[in-house]
């Protein structure tokens, strides 16, 4: 059986026509459980590798560390507070953010992934 995505309920192109130039057109997959032989594809099912050779790891696990993370209320905030600062006159000084924008904006910026998890799952 052939399986397709139904057509969208709206066509994002009539609102947005300047979207249409950069449209094309994509093959979703959807993948499913399975165990694949050598003549079949892995998509969904267990990856197939050479028994007689060695799995990639990585040795340098402190070279992947994540950075620049947030949530997207935390980006949305941000968006808001500089689009803020970007419509008013200068500050005093000339400053571009207020003290408790600049204040919100570090503490945003020193969340570590542990502080990320939390402010997820209370999201």
């Amino acid at each position: 059986m052939v399986r397709t995505t139904p057509p969208r309920s709206l066509d994002i192109t009539a609102l947005f026509p300047e979207l249409r130039e950069h449209s094309i057109t994509a093959t979703r997959l959807h993948p499913r459980p399975g165990a694949p032989t050598v003549t079949d594809s892995s998509v969904g099912g267990p990856l197939l590798w050479p028994a007689d050779e060695e799995w990639p790891v990585c040795d340098d696990a402190g070279a992947h560390e994540p950075w620049n993370l947030t949530t997207p209320a935390a980006l949305h905030r941000r968006r808001e507070i500089l689009a803020t600062a970007d419509a008013r006159e200068p500050l005093p000084g000339g400053d571009f953010l207020t003290a408790k924008e600049r204040a919100e904006l570090d503490a945003a910026d020193a969340l570590d992934l542990d502080d990320l998890g939390r402010a997820v799952r209370h999201s």
